[in-house]
């Protein structure tokens, strides 16, 4: 009986202690999951407000600095065409600056415009190659895009500086074809802003162009040395034409409306530039854009908006320059209702063949860039009348 009692005892205390042991096992249990929960609770916060800490699109900073003003119906027009487009699709914030032609002025306002603390700051042209040289490289934190030209990288550290460079050259070329094609007197005229890399590329494609087409053809060339003196460029413009070229293509800026006028004085034809002239003409004064064939295009608005697109992927190459040509839809012929109206068919077909072709690598047109001035007054000699 004392065996059967002590044999009970013995099992009743085995089961509190297995009971025990289980309690113990569910508190553990319950109370490591409630730490689990606790702590996805405060990861979950913690991405919550990773994500509210994270800059949102409204809160990038854009400054545009333009040298020069807006008003010009090409470059910088086109600019400020892309920053907008920027603005509306993606909500940053973009404040225009217009330098104007006070060089001087230029680095001042790029420094300023660092100490405001934009997030991104862009700026137009060779002329601010040297301000963003000076400046960028005290600023780490911010962005710097210049379009049109490049810092020199081998000069310091420009890790934070996009350089955008255009191969204009590949577009005349398609200009000097339709110029050479049209002609009737075999000559046709070039009016520059400036005596430089940037402006000569277009000059050296155009010839190229034309000869491709003709190789005795002449070419009157010539520079305004100003982006904005249109009367200057007027009557440089009406010189070409009472010597004999019936259609110029002037790549000088706001100078260039000056080409415009002229032709429209003589009857002749004039070739645009950076942005499809004759669409601005063709409302306010149709019979300026029946005189447009066609706009060497530069598109710096396409160039920028892809630029900030490829910012918001972290793909953009900063600290690199990119040449963008034909095949990266950067440069271009304008194609609008003049053009289809003024060009005749076979001459389309000659201009979407050579695209096509320079697009493929197989025309390579010659440059400006690497040229030495001796080079570059050989090849304006070699096509003057």
């Amino acid at each position: 009986m004392k065996k059967k009692i002590v044999a009970i005892i013995l099992s009743m205390s085995m089961i509190m202690t297995s009971l025990m042991g289980c309690g113990k096992t569910s508190e553990e249990t319950q109370t490591a999951q409630q730490n689990s929960e606790s702590n996805e609770a405060g990861q979950e916060k913690e991405q919550d407000t990773e994500k509210e800490e994270a800059p949102s699109q409204e809160d990038v900073r854009i400054a545009l600095l333009l040298s020069g003003n807006l008003g010009d119906m090409s470059f910088l027009d086109s600019a400020n065409k892309g920053t907008s487009q920027i603005m509306a699709d993606y909500g940053a914030q973009v404040k225009v600056i217009e330098m104007g032609s006070d060089a001087t002025k230029y680095e001042t306002n790029v420094l300023d415009a660092s100490d405001e603390g934009y997030d991104i700051i862009i700026g137009s042209g060779w002329q601010l190659q040297e301000p963003f040289q000076n400046v960028a490289k005290d600023y780490p934190d911010i962005k710097y895009i210049i379009f049109d030209a490049a810092v020199d990288y081998a000069a310091g550290d420009y890790s934070n500086v996009y350089s955008i460079s255009y191969k204009s050259n590949e577009a005349a070329y398609l200009a000097g074809i339709m110029a050479a094609n049209m002609s009737k007197t075999s000559i046709l005229g070039f009016l520059g802003g400036a005596d430089g890399a940037v402006i000569n590329d277009f000059m050296i494609g155009f010839i190229e162009g034309a000869r491709s087409v003709d190789p005795d053809i002449k070419v009157i060339c010539g520079y305004v040395d100003d982006y904005s003196d249109s009367p200057k460029c007027k009557e440089m413009a009406l010189a070409q034409y009472n010597q004999g070229a019936d259609i110029i293509f002037t790549a000088a800026g706001a100078s260039g409306i000056g080409t415009l006028e002229a032709a429209k004085e003589t009857g002749n034809y004039a070739i645009g530039v950076d942005s499809d002239q004759a669409m601005l003409y063709a409302e306010s004064d149709p019979a300026q854009a029946q005189l447009i064939p066609a706009s060497v295009m530069k598109n710096v608005d396409a160039t920028l908006v892809r630029a900030y697109e490829m910012i918001q992927e972290g793909t953009l190459p900063w600290g690199q320059e990119e040449a963008l040509g034909l095949s990266d839809g950067a440069v271009g012929l304008s194609d609008n209702e003049f053009y289809q109206k003024l060009v005749p068919e076979d001459v389309k077909v000659k201009i979407d063949e050579a695209s096509d072709a320079i697009a493929r690598g197989e025309i390579s047109v010659k440059s400006a860039y690497g040229l030495t001035t001796e080079e570059v007054r050989e090849i304006i000699n070699s096509v003057a009348p």
